[in-house]
């Protein structure tokens, strides 16, 4: 076997290299001669002598004296960074991960070692990509009260349940648990999905099941500000939806109320998703959840399901309408038009000023747009409200004369 020190000194070594891998200025590569950005130029003392630590350790590694722990940390190692690929090329890594987390996953009762394996499998983002069978055994037992697992640990497959899909559209996506007071049971903003300490503690002491609700409502947050960072339209819904964000986050103290929140277009796609996928999650673990407990603890409501296109809201005890109060809003806003181009559907520059587009303007765009049937209903939409508007404005001018 491998010489404890030596062991402590790789792991050591490895896990500072694949944390200086990125440049912290830019995010670049580095030169592994010079050990300097290849973008910004700037030099790194700390990855410099993590990589000479590592080199001077590895040449003592062989078959016999590489245990199951080292395997994970040289796994983690090459899926860092291809530097090292050459001199570990000897070793099988990959097959003999896979060969550990399928022995993993026929275990009852995780000793010792299963335990730091367990650690170092869920502690790294190089196993986001992994097959998820662990993850999922790990959970049903919490569930079912057969967890010899620390909540530390609990916490980090939690955690990778969330990163392994909010990665797929962010690299900056993040999970934290933290004391989000009363009646707040999780939060997204931007990329970063946070769950209330609370709802953890209930799940590791309890099993309780809200924690796959809260968590696939925040999800689907993040990638709602995926959806509309991107520009991505495939419906009125999305258009409708960044108008509503953007007039909660500029009109907070007359539209951000609790008469509105539980109508929010993004709070009722939270819930469709959370309810979905919630109760699919659990399923899929061989739990059944009553439907009435779903839509529950889910947040669905007095069918808001089928209600994604409307835009009434109440402020001040009056009825408004999103599309009008959007469309005052944005006027003087020019530079909205062109951060958000899911907004060029129905709104134009003109004179100074943003506009609604005329209904013969619309039309003309969705003669020549792609034959996408969800742009063509998008359209369609677009052209009633215009038409309606016209109509407004004809009888207006009418009565005037």
């Amino acid at each position: 076997m491998l010489n404890p020190n030596y062991k402590g000194k790789l792991i050591n070594s490895i896990n500072i290299f694949c944390k200086n891998i990125n440049c912290s200025n830019c995010g670049g590569t580095y030169n592994f001669q010079t050990f300097s950005c290849e973008y910004c130029g700037s030099f790194n003392e700390t990855l410099k002598k993590s990589y000479e630590s590592i080199s001077s350790l590895i040449p003592n590694l062989n078959k016999d004296n590489i245990d199951k722990e080292i395997t994970l940390y040289l796994y983690k190692l090459i899926n860092s960074s291809d530097i090292f690929n050459h001199a570990l090329e000897q070793f099988d890594l990959t097959k003999d991960t896979k060969n550990i987390i399928k022995e993993l996953e026929t275990k009852v009762y995780y000793n010792d070692l299963d335990v730091k394996l367990l650690e170092g499998i869920f502690s790294n983002d190089i196993f986001l990509n992994i097959d998820n069978v662990l993850r999922d055994i790990i959970l049903r037992n919490v569930i079912l009260g057969k967890n010899n697992l620390s909540e530390e640990l609990i916490e980090k497959v939690i955690s990778h349940l969330v990163l392994s899909d909010t990665r797929k559209i962010s690299k900056d996506s993040r999970f934290y648990i933290r004391n989000l007071g009363d009646k707040v049971e999780g939060l997204a903003f931007h990329y970063y999905v946070c769950l209330d300490k609370e709802v953890m503690d209930n799940f590791y002491d309890n099993g309780d099941i809200s924690i796959f609700y809260v968590l696939p409502h925040e999800m689907m947050h993040t990638y709602r500000t995926y959806l509309e960072s991107k520009g991505i339209v495939s419906s009125i819904y999305d258009v409708l939806a960044l108008k509503e964000r953007l007039l909660r986050e500029y009109n907070q103290d007359i539209y951000f109320n609790d008469k509105n929140y539980i109508k929010n277009l993004h709070e009722i796609e939270a819930n469709a998703f959370s309810y979905h996928s919630g109760t699919n999650y659990l399923k899929s673990l061989g739990f059944e959840i009553k439907e009435d407990d779903a839509l529950r603890i889910s947040g669905i409501i007095n069918n808001d399901l089928t209600r994604l296109d409307n835009p009434l809201r109440e402020i001040d005890g009056e009825l408004v309408n999103i599309n009008e109060l959007f469309a005052d809003f944005i006027k003087d806003k020019k530079d909205f038009l062109y951060k958000y181009p899911q907004l060029h559907y129905e709104f134009k520059e003109e004179e100074g000023q943003i506009v609604y587009k005329s209904k013969m303007e619309l039309v003309d765009e969705m003669i020549f747009q792609n034959k996408d049937e969800s742009l063509e209903e998008l359209y369609l939409y677009l052209i009633k409200n215009a038409q309606e508007r016209e109509r407004i404005k004809d009888k207006s001018d009418t009565l005037k004369s």
